[in-house]
């Protein structure tokens, strides 16, 4: 096992090597591997590169909204919150860009556990990135964001209606 500090910096070859691992325990068949992995990347998060950090948050995210991942989906949804929180500025603008979207796909769908995960990741997006969004106001769709979460708070389930108020509480940050 190698043991790395906050300050270390990886040499390229063996960051790519623990990416790529990372990656492959994300998508191994037993939910201990995923954990145990999704653990390893809020530990070693502060010393990836952002592009790597950026490829792990885009997995994370695509199995959030994925309907097979049940079991797993709230420790996903909450390596990509603590990642978020990790982040840069500079960083944020490429993360967003890359994990918005699939937030978006995740609201659309008609599973209630997704919708309250992809809800929960952009409230801590608004909160953590809100002058960023305000400035760069191309990063997100807020027209189609907008009218998705009023939808949202017309839906009969309880919880995706709190969710949806807290992310709309955050987005009115942003807003003109």
């Amino acid at each position: 096992m190698i043991k790395i500090s906050e300050t270390s910096k990886l040499e390229e070859g063996l960051e790519k090597r623990i990416i790529s691992a990372f990656v492959k325990h994300l998508n191994d068949t037993s939910v201990d591997v995923q954990s145990n992995a999704v653990k390893q990347i809020q530990k070693t998060s502060g010393i990836l590169k952002e592009q790597n950090l950026i490829l792990i948050v885009e997995t994370l995210a695509d199995m959030v909204v994925d309907a097979n991942k049940k079991e797993v989906r709230d420790i996903y949804a909450l390596a990509i919150k603590s990642t978020i929180q990790e982040l840069k500025e500079n960083a944020a603008t490429n993360m967003i860009k890359a994990v918005y979207p699939k937030l978006f796909k995740g609201l659309k769908q008609a599973n209630t556990e997704v919708q309250e995960e992809c809800l929960e990741i952009l409230a801590e997006i608004f909160k953590t990135f809100g002058q960023l969004l305000y400035k760069k106001s191309n990063l997100v769709n807020k027209d189609d964001l907008m009218k998705m979460i009023c939808d949202l708070l017309q839906l009969q389930n309880e919880g995706v209606r709190k969710k949806a108020t807290n992310c709309l509480g955050q987005f009115a940050i942003i807003l003109s």
